[in-house]
């Protein structure tokens, strides 16, 4: 009977030293990511990234904006980079390399607005015209008030009883 007890006392003193042992540390994984994950050409992307360390620079290359080395900062390796106005849109692959050769790949969107040249099209276009049927509705208005005006003081004539 004191054998099964020093067995259960033994297993429980295992189980109890496994869920109270530290864990071992963990490195921080190898990551990258851009902020924002789409641009319109012509702007600047925030690119954060880890190789489990943030002691040393490492390199990050794209198609969207070449390559720029990332530094580190608060624990993350950091930079900025611009994708010029000219560059097509669509997915661009976004690869950090780390000095130990481990690497992690995201993707950027590029996407290219035209600047409109004229108001949205909103359907029906009655308002959307050169403003001449405006003018024209202008003038005569103004006629009809001077007509009116001209009218009503011909009909109070100082010759004409009241």
């Amino acid at each position: 009977m004191r054998s099964a007890l020093r067995v259960a006392a033994g297993a429980t003193a295992l189980v109890v030293a496994a869920l109270t042992a530290p864990s071992p540390a963990h490195a921080e994984s190898v990551f990258v990511e851009v902020n924002p994950s789409t641009i319109q050409a012509g702007f600047q992307v925030a690119i954060r990234a880890s190789c489990g360390d943030a002691l040393n620079n490492a390199k990050v290359h794209s198609d969207a904006f070449g390559e720029v080395t990332v530094e580190p900062v608060n624990s993350y390796l950091i930079a900025a980079a611009s994708v010029p106005e000219d560059k097509k849109a669509g997915g661009y692959n976004v690869k950090l390399t780390c000095p130990s050769r481990q690497t992690a790949t995201t993707t950027l969107w590029v996407v290219n607005h035209d600047s409109p040249h004229h108001g949205p099209n909103t359907g029906g276009g009655a308002l959307a015209d050169d403003g001449s049927t405006m003018i024209g509705a202008g003038a005569a208005a103004v006629a009809l008030g001077v007509g009116l005006l001209l009218f009503r003081r011909r009909g109070r004539s100082p010759l004409t009883p009241a």
